[in-house]
């Protein structure tokens, strides 16, 4: 005989609050990412966003100690989004090439479908290297995709891919302002989609691509 757990009227009223909660946290993120979008984080106040989401003032200050905590976690979701763009793209690919176009195009897609988001996010980048209560230092979204980057072009170099004599770790931050016009540029002023997703791989490829790798890797 199965046993089975009993729900009683206390646990189901305890589900129902954690999901008032939660729905409510979502509500003011959401205002909050349309706010941040518009206006910029300097121009955008908790009261505003409080007001945008329908709650009151003082349940801002129930889900985030401040604005910039809001921000944060505003910056922290749409990068959620876009790493999960990437990785499920980043599956697929089998080439260097593939993987850096793909990176790039699935970028601007989500810029596409959510305009001045990323930018939003990158504007503010400076303000997301924060110091946490347990001493450690919470990098800023600019500093945590550079290190991606980082991680790539290492694993490149080790694979005889890459410039041995490069820092990957100031090449990654290069990579990624090369990249960055993707991410905060207007899809309206790049022109044929194909054309300057090619180009931009080609750019990056050529720059990272050891003697005769280029060849290699057809660009």
């Amino acid at each position: 005989m199965s046993l089975q757990t009993k729900i009683t009227p206390q646990d189901s009223r305890s589900a129902r609050q954690d999901k008032r909660k939660a729905d409510s946290r979502q509500r003011l993120l959401a205002a909050a990412r349309q706010l941040f979008v518009e206006r910029g984080y300097h121009d955008t106040r908790p009261q505003d966003i409080s007001r945008l989401a329908g709650v009151g003032h003082g349940t801002f200050y129930l889900y985030f100690s401040d604005k910039q905590a809001c921000f944060q976690d505003f910056v922290e979701q749409a990068q959620e989004e876009v790493d999960a763009l990437i990785l499920a793209r980043l599956a697929t690919c089998k080439t260097h090439e593939q993987r850096v176009y793909g990176v790039l195009e699935v970028s601007m897609d989500f810029v596409k479908e959510n305009p001045g988001v990323l930018k939003a996010a990158w504007a503010g980048h400076q303000l997301m290297s924060r110091d946490n209560p347990d001493g450690t230092t919470t990098p800023s979204i600019v500093d945590q995709w550079a290190a991606r980057w980082a991680e790539v072009i290492a694993r490149g170099q080790k694979a005889g891919l890459i410039w041995d004599d490069y820092d990957p770790r100031i090449i990654g931050y290069a990579v990624l302002m090369v990249t960055s016009a993707v991410s905060t540029g207007d899809p309206e002023v790049w022109g044929d989609r194909e054309h300057f997703l090619t180009n931009l791989t080609r750019f990056v490829l050529r720059g990272l691509a050891a003697p005769g790798v280029g060849n290699a890797l057809k660009i």
